[in-house]
C-alpha cells in the first residue's frame, strides 16, 4: 500500500503508531451519530484495531484492507478513508472525519485521491457504500464523489442494515485533466 499526497493532503498508511495522534479526533460523539460503532474506548483499544487493520489482509487473506490516515499539510490528523477490496476487484468504501473538518472539503479530496489510487493502481472496478438515510453529509459526498444510489439488492457483499442506502461507483481510469494531482510513495513496512 502506498502513502498518497495530494496538494494539501496526506493520505499515510494506517499503522497502530497512528493510534496517538488519532484517538482525540476519532473520539467526537458526532461522528457516531449514524454509524453502529461507537468511539474508541480507550488508546490502547483504538491501537489494537489499528495493529489488526495494519496487516492489510482478512485472516483467509482474501480481502485486500486499505486504511489511509488523513494528515493536512499542518500535520494535524483528521479522519481516515478505508476500502476493503474483494476477489472480483470490488470493494466497500468507507470514510470517517472528525467533526471540525465537515464542510471543509477535506473529506472530499482525501477520498477522491483515494477512489483515484484504488482505480488506477489497483484495477478496481466497483465501489459500494452503505449510509444511515439520516446521514445526508456522506450521502452528499458520496453524490460528488461520483457514486449513485442503487437498490440494496444490488450491493454485493452480505447484508446490508435494514433502510440503509446503498451507493456504488464504477470505477474507470480518469483522463489526465479529471484526476487531481497525487503522488504516491512506497512505504516501507
Amino acid at each position: 500500500m502506498r502513502l498518497i499526497e495530494t496538494n494539501t493532503l496526506r493520505l499515510e498508511p494506517l499503522v497502530s503508531a497512528h493510534a496517538e495522534e488519532m484517538f482525540e479526533p476519532m473520539s467526537a460523539p458526532g461522528i457516531y451519530e449514524f454509524i453502529p460503532e461507537k468511539p474508541p474506548a480507550s488508546l490502547s483499544s483504538l491501537r489494537q484495531r489499528y495493529r489488526q487493520l495494519e496487516r492489510g489482509r482478512s485472516a483467509d487473506g482474501r480481502q485486500l484492507w486499505l486504511n489511509w490516515v488523513v494528515r493536512l499539510a499542518s500535520g494535524q490528523c483528521t479522519g481516515n478513508v478505508q476500502a476493503t477490496i474483494y476477489p472480483g476487484s470490488t470493494g466497500d468504501f468507507a470514510f470517517v472525519f472528525a467533526p471540525k473538518y465537515w464542510g471543509r472539503s477535506v473529506a472530499f479530496e482525501a477520498c477522491q485521491a483515494a477512489v483515484q489510487y484504488m482505480a488506477h493502481e489497483l484495477g478496481v472496478s466497483a465501489l459500494y457504500a452503505t449510509v444511515d438515510p439520516r446521514n445526508s453529509r456522506s450521502a452528499h459526498l458520496l453524490t460528488r464523489l461520483g457514486f449513485t444510489e442503487v437498490l440494496p439488492a444490488r450491493y454485493p457483499h452480505g447484508e446490508v442494515e435494514p433502510n440503509d442506502q446503498v451507493f456504488a461507483m464504477s470505477c474507470r481510469p480518469l483522463s489526465g485533466e479529471e484526476r487531481i494531482p497525487i503522488r504516491r510513495r512506497e512505504v516501507n513496512d
